[in-house]
């Protein structure tokens, strides 16, 4: 089934607030939760992710970063909180293929995180497939068949789609249909409050007399 990744806003305004919708979603069956962050360099975010990992137990934390590598410390300090449920973003190029390599060197003594490489093309894609765990692409279902089909990935990689989130309920459902069966992972959504109940309701008819007959 098709996996579903949040991206929460990175400065919370009240944090109880803020923990509860984590917690509902995950209730919900989200997989992951990522914090909309630009600087991964900020204490604050990294700090929210530590308050995100206190109250879940199954969720994957992420967080999208750049080559430098200065938020390895925070992650590693993360891993060992959550029991190594992080996942980063970072983009395509020399300098993080390098920290790819040095990350995945370090995986039989720390829990290092996943490593999503993200992508502005498909070409792009291809190109990342063989580096890291998996790939982040703004592309169309036939796309996604198209890269599924590349002889060296293997069931383990990860294609995740990052999209807006569909007008109603119809077009959730068709997205999901979609794009799980053209071999996504998953999707990677903007935080929206008709989240929980989207996925709560996965699978279930648009029709719901029940609920009207219950409600007169």
């Amino acid at each position: 089934m098709l996996r579903v990744a949040v991206k929460l806003p990175s400065a919370p305004g009240r944090i109880g607030d803020y923990l509860a919708d984590v917690t509902a979603l995950e209730a919900a069956g989200a997989d992951s939760i990522w914090l909309d962050a630009t600087n991964e360099e900020s204490a604050e975010a990294w700090i929210h992710l530590g308050a995100i990992a206190a109250v879940t137990h199954r969720v994957r934390l992420g967080m999208t970063v750049g080559p430098e590598g200065g938020w390895m410390g925070a992650a590693d300090i993360l891993g060992r909180l959550s029991s190594g449920r992080v996942v980063v973003g970072m983009p395509p190029g020399r300098e993080p293929e390098a920290l790819v390599h040095q990350l995945q060197s370090r995986r039989s003594t720390a829990p290092s995180p996943s490593i999503l490489i993200t992508c502005a093309t498909p070409a792009e894609a291809e190109n990342s497939a063989a580096l890291a765990d998996g790939v982040i692409v703004p592309v169309g279902e036939e796309d996604v068949r198209a890269l599924r089909a590349r002889p060296a990935q293997d069931g383990e990689f990860e294609l995740w789609i990052e999209m807006p989130v569909p007008a109603d309920r119809a077009g959730w459902a068709h997205m999901i249909a979609a794009l799980g069966a053209a071999g996504a992972t998953g999707i990677i959504v903007p935080w929206d409050p008709r989240l929980i109940d989207l996925l709560r309701s996965a699978g279930e008819p648009d029709d719901r007399s029940d609920l009207l007959i219950a409600t007169g």
